[in-house]
């Protein structure tokens, strides 16, 4: 919105960005209430805006060596029965990627009648 300006967006637009930052807000807060009393705040803000601030995508993996330059401290030693609920709970395969390049447009076939490809 700020690359076109208020004026220039719709309603709607208007509406879903005011709940997309509100949202920003609120989760950037909920991480500076977690890590504060571990990290001060100075340093709790500056991880919320790194972690918030659109640095990454919701699908990056940040690595522990990533956490710990932001000034984390992380431990990789995850307790036997953490794994053993993790088989409670399998999780499904994903079929494709997120995100899928594509060197040639996609033209769909015609279908007939019935919804079937020719």
């Amino acid at each position: 919105m700020e690359l076109k300006g208020r004026d220039k967006v719709d309603d709607q637009t208007l509406i879903l960005a005011d709940m997309a930052e509100k949202a920003l807000n609120q989760v950037k807060e909920l991480v500076i209430e977690l890590i504060r009393g571990k990290v001060g705040e100075d340093k709790a803000r500056r991880i919320a805006d790194k972690l918030v601030g659109g640095y990454y995508t919701h699908d990056y993996p940040i690595t522990v060596e990533q956490l710990r330059e932001m000034g984390l401290s992380v431990s990789t030693n995850i307790p036997p029965e953490v794994y053993e609920l993790m088989v409670l709970y399998p999780q499904a395969r994903a079929n494709r990627p997120g995100i899928e390049y594509l060197p040639y447009p996609i033209i769909p076939r015609p279908t007939t009648r019935e919804g079937e490809r020719r």
